[in-house]
């Protein structure tokens, strides 16, 4: 069921600001929110600026506290220079992207107070996240403003690099030590200026390279500490200019170094994180074909007519192929919808020299007559994503229209009509960015392809014991370490289907997990005879007293309907019982996604205990006269690093629950 007939958005013209904002208002009123969202991305889009961001600001703040539809989220920002500028952009373009921005903001220049003080307002907020922005010339004047001052042979530019990257790693430390929050952190731009002009390239200790160094020691400083990451600051005020990134005024008179224009830009870049922080990176983009992979219409041009070769206009589609395929080996699903004739397209596709994407990159086509929300509709339900995952790509306004109106959680990317912008428009909003590249993020495409496998396997098979034991399934179970730290947390950020509590957790979160004896952390991986489709399921939980409490359950969606959850819970009963715990617990917190995995626990026979105001059910099973059994289509593989709660006794063979 989709919104559409809810609210209509208005039709974009140059500046059509208050019918959308009458829309986004409308559409909160009538409850539907993935309107409201796409009618803020609209408003930005058409008219970013200091009144719409008021707007949306007012807005949120209006808000009920347990409106559904957006995501609570805290953000700390410790700034070495004023900031309070971003925050009416920051709340608005969070608004867009379906998160109600709380801001900390301590007093400039407090950095260090803020984090080495545990009883500081910082750790009073709790933060989500906390974005450390910092400019150089606040932090090393040396470097900056003062680097004609220096004695260029003196070992002090020598040791500054060290010293400052011993800084920020005991400020790091500090930090981790008190707060699991994921932690951003600016790296330093080049000066505005080169003190000492042209002759800066030849200098062995010049500003250009002193920052270069000291970049490269704050990365070493934050690849040390688990859930920090740098933001490209640097990178962006190169991209936008200096002299269109400050404000030279306002930097000597507020200490308001950054014009208001580019916060907007410093807002977004901060989204990019978030959302990735939070399970809202997209998963699924979803192109056109003519006017998009190619120029031209290929019904009508045929396929030496359309425009994709090394000469301009077809080295622009070229070039906007070889970014969609950088985004699939980066973990993106590709799919097509498109209006064509089936024929013509497998021709292009089999036949055409210059194209780079090839038909096994794409994990679903729809090429037909029908609307291009239909087609995008049975895309999300064959590939198991919802639909608010997925980003469509068209360059024809009426089609791109068409989607929002009927599929308004959907992404809506219209390109431009020169297609040398196609590149730029795709990709200077991050909505496939993640924190972390997973092996299964590199496959992901293949994986899909191997579970369409497996789906056709099940067709075809006359019973669902006989497709099970057809895919010759084998279980593996391993404790969550370094290694599989960053795909158990991304695993939590992003599934929402099987996923009995949805609670999202950072990989500090984690780490702090992974030291306690109490506490169980195992991932779950599954092999058939399709292919290895990598980690997919993970398991929290924590002993306490007699039983062995159920923190996260989740499953990826690659492999719901293959009784693996069954298989999970065998596990947890006899990590219990080897533990000497009588009870198995969990809870179910009911969100608008997970409706897959509510009645786990009442299929496998746990008790209900009770139901609060707000839906969340609690179950129990007396291991003393109840357990769960494996089917026994799995082949159980378990580390011996698993025994460390149960107790287990390692061993390499097979372990069969």
């Amino acid at each position: 069921m989709t919104e559409s007939n809810n609210v209509v958005l208005p039709k974009r013209t140059a500046d059509n600001s208050a019918e959308l904002r009458n829309s986004i208002s409308q559409s909160l009123k009538e409850g539907a929110m993935a309107s409201a969202h796409q009618g803020a991305r609209a408003l930005l889009n058409s008219s970013s600026g200091l009144l719409n961001y008021r707007f949306l600001r007012q807005l949120v703040k209006e808000m009920p506290p347990q409106l559904q539809g957006i995501k609570r989220y805290r953000v700390a920002l410790l700034s070495s220079f004023s900031i309070e500028f971003i925050q009416d952009a920051l709340i608005a373009y969070g608004f867009a992207n379906g998160l109600r921005i709380e801001i900390y903001q301590s007093g400039f220049g407090l950095i260090s107070q803020e984090i080495l003080d545990p009883c500081s307002g910082l750790y009073a907020f709790a933060p989500d996240v906390v974005v450390l922005a910092i400019e150089g010339e606040d932090w090393l004047p040396e470097v900056y403003t003062d680097f004609m001052d220096a004695d260029q042979a003196s070992v002090e530019l020598e040791q500054l690099v060290d010293n400052f990257k011993k800084k920020m790693a005991g400020l790091l430390r500090t930090f981790r030590a008190a707060s699991t929050a994921p932690l951003l952190i600016h790296n330093l731009a080049q000066p505005r200026f080169r003190r000492a002009g042209i002759a800066d390239m030849g200098l062995t200790r010049g500003q250009a390279r002193l920052v270069i160094e000291l970049n490269l020691a704050l990365a070493d400083a934050s690849a040390d500490i688990v859930a920090a990451h740098v933001v490209d600051y640097a990178g962006l005020v190169t991209q936008y200019g200096a002299q269109h990134w400050y404000d030279a005024r306002m930097r000597l008179y507020a200490k308001a170094p950054i014009a208001m224009g580019a916060l907007e830009n410093l807002a977004q870049e901060y989204l990019r994180y978030f959302r990735a922080l939070t399970g809202l990176s997209k998963k699924c983009l979803v192109v056109d074909l003519d006017n998009t992979l190619w120029g031209g219409v290929l019904g009508e041009d045929g396929i030496d007519g359309i425009q994709l070769g090394a000469n301009y206009p077809g080295s622009a589609f070229v070039e906007f192929q070889r970014a969609i395929l950088d985004l699939y080996r980066r973990g993106v699903i590709l799919a097509v919808a498109s209006k064509n004739n089936p024929a013509d397209v497998e021709a292009v596709f089999s036949n055409h020299r210059f194209m780079m994407i090839r038909k096994a990159h794409f994990s679903e086509l729809q090429i037909h007559w029908n609307p291009k929300s239909d087609s995008i509709q049975t895309i999300a339900a064959r590939l198991n994503i919802g639909l608010e995952h997925m980003v469509f790509v068209d360059d024809n306004p009426a089609e791109c229209e068409q989607v929002r109106r009927e599929l308004p959680m959907v992404t809506v990317i219209e390109l431009p009509p020169r297609p040398e912008l196609y590149v730029q428009t795709l990709c200077s909003q991050g909505w496939f960015d993640t924190l972390g590249q997973s092996d299964e993020d590199r496959r992901r495409g293949q994986l899909y392809q191997q579970r369409a496998m497996a789906e056709s396997a099940r067709s075809a098979s006359t019973s669902l014991e006989d497709y099970y034991r057809d895919l010759d399934m084998q279980l593996t179970l391993a404790s969550v370490d370094s290694r599989s730290r960053t795909r158990a947390a991304q695993l939590t950020q992003k599934t929402n289907q099987f996923n009995v509590t949805t609670v999202r957790y950072s990989e500090a979160e984690l780490d702090a997990r992974l030291g306690d004896p109490d506490h169980l952390l195992v991932t779950v991986g599954v092999l058939d005879r399709f292919g290895d489709n990598g980690i997919v399921g993970l398991m929290m939980a924590r002993a306490d007293a007699s039983r062995l409490a159920i923190d996260t359950f989740l499953l990826s969606c690659r492999v719901i309907g293959r009784t693996v959850e069954t298989a999970m819970l065998a596990y947890l009963c006899e990590a219990a019982r080897q533990r000497g715990l009588s009870k198995l617990c969990g809870h179910v917190v009911p969100t608008e996604k997970n409706v897959p995995a509510r009645d786990l626990f009442e299929k496998h026979g746990f008790r209900k205990l009770g139901e609060d105001e707000s839906g969340t059910t609690t179950w129990e099973l007396d291991l003393a006269t109840t357990t769960v059994q494996a089917p026994d289509w799995f082949e159980m593989q378990a580390s011996p690093a698993i025994s460390k709660l149960a107790d287990l006794a390692p061993t390499p063979e097979p372990m069969h629950v």
